[in-house]
């Protein structure tokens, strides 16, 4: 057995090293250097009744490493490997990572980190911490994951439908929850962390199933947002009406515009800058470079052409730009650029000047733009492969996924200034347009 005498009096002196056994296969490594390092030999219990795996694993230096703190750590070790259990798996899982959270609230955040690591939207991630922080880490959260089944998740989803029906809310919260948890759960069932798979998939909420949105403006409805936009001659609804409101700022309406002419998530519009105006000296085009900032796949990042009334906001908005955002927040104090729910805001304060609900009282949202652009590009027969590269939707099929290439600027650019005409010649009847009215068509 080794004291600290012992140890603190080793040398070598003959040789490169000299290893000084401590019994049980604890060996203190001293180096000529005088470096001296812990190793405890062990082998590993097989499962089949054999020798078993013959390990030899690094417990630090001394005196960092103390001789009890050694000892102590090899009878953690020999215990371990007695029941078949590798210190060489278990280092390896440390050192990537894949250690199994000890609690609920430690899986949260793997799980969040997860979304950020693949790229998800900001937004995307934020909303989906704020669900389980708000209704699954209050109740769970202490909780280690084998202590938690199949019914206690189900009954945190069943807590908060209850209390949107106590209060008349429609259960979409309640339905977010349980498609956020089921997520979460499948996570930890792919990292191999839950023994029983299925545990949390598909949980049910006993309120009214949400309906899918399918608000498309009107061709009057279209006029009269398009007019109401400046879109025909440059003035907006705020600039014909005097009433007293505060307006929206120009900066918020010209990004309500861009979201109706090329289809723009309210992500990728907010978030666009200076640099992401490029013209393509390939097609003498200008282009809109759309990251994926705002989207959901890889398709979401894309070049799209801008046809003449597009081409013009963009313009008006690099001569106006701080920051280098084309749409920085609407007091310009900051460096922050136009939010999602700013411009959602708008939108709704723009529908409800307009008068604008469909038969069910819904107003339209910035998100219903993009899917009137979608319809209007359908109605003129437009090719879907040109439609899914302009709202950076990923095809089904394997070619389009993974081998085709092409850009489609020419296809995209014709397709977009035939809604434009269409879009103007709703704002036209709208208006009740005379030959005074001049469209903003330039370069």
């Amino acid at each position: 057995m080794l004291t600290d005498t012992t140890i603190r009096n080793a040398r070598v002196k003959t040789g490169d090293r000299l290893v000084l056994s401590d019994g049980g296969g604890l060996e203190l490594q001293v180096t000529a250097k005088g470096v001296k390092s812990w190793y405890l030999r062990v082998r590993v219990k097989s499962e089949d009744g054999g020798t078993g795996l013959q390990r030899r694993i690094p417990l630090g230096a001394y005196p960092a490493v103390s001789l009890s703190a050694a000892r102590g750590e090899a009878v953690r070790i020999r215990s371990e490997a007695r029941t078949g259990r590798d210190p060489m798996a278990v280092a390896a899982r440390s050192s990537l990572g894949t250690g199994k959270p000890k609690t609920v609230a430690a899986a949260a955040k793997l799980y969040s980190d997860h979304l950020e690591a693949g790229g998800r939207a900001k937004s995307y991630v934020s909303e989906r911490s704020r669900l389980l922080t708000l209704y699954l880490l209050p109740k769970l959260g202490k909780l280690s994951l084998q202590d938690v089944d199949r019914a206690m998740l189900s009954a945190v989803v069943e807590q908060e439908a209850k209390r949107q029906l106590k209060a008349k809310q429609k259960g979409v919260q309640a339905r977010r929850l349980a498609s956020v948890i089921t997520a979460m759960w499948r996570f930890l069932e792919d990292k191999g962390w839950l023994v029983r798979r299925g545990e949390a998939d598909r949980l049910l909420v006993s309120v009214a199933a949400e309906q899918p949105r399918d608000r498309v403006l009107s061709d009057q409805e279209l006029g009269s947002v398009a007019f109401a936009l400046g879109l025909l001659d440059g003035k907006t609804f705020y600039d014909r009406q005097d009433n007293g409101h505060r307006p929206s700022d120009r900066g918020t309406i010209d990004a309500m515009a861009l979201a109706l002419l090329l289809g723009l998530r309210g992500g990728e519009v907010t978030a666009l800058m200076i640099e992401d105006v490029v013209d393509d000296p390939e097609t003498g085009m200008t282009v809109l470079r759309i990251a994926s900032r705002g989207g959901k796949t890889a398709a979401a990042r894309r070049d799209i052409p801008l046809p003449p009334l597009a081409l013009s906001i963009v313009r008006r908005r690099q001569k106006q730009a701080k920051h280098g955002q084309l749409f920085p927040t609407p007091s310009g104090k900051s460096v922050d650029c136009l939010t999602v729910s700013g411009l959602g805001y708008a939108a709704s304060q723009l529908a409800d000047k307009l008068g604008h609900r469909d038969a069910e009282g819904r107003k339209w949202t910035t998100h219903d733009l993009r899917r009137t652009l979608a319809s209007i590009l359908g109605e003129r027969d437009v090719v879907e492969a040109v439609q899914k590269r302009i709202l950076g939707h990923a095809g089904a099929d394997v070619t389009s996924r993974v081998y085709d290439r092409s850009r489609r600027q020419k296809q995209m650019l014709e397709a977009l200034t035939t809604a434009e005409t269409w879009i103007l010649e709703r704002a036209r009847v709208a208006a009740k347009a005379t030959d005074k009215v001049v469209a903003l068509t330039g370069r």
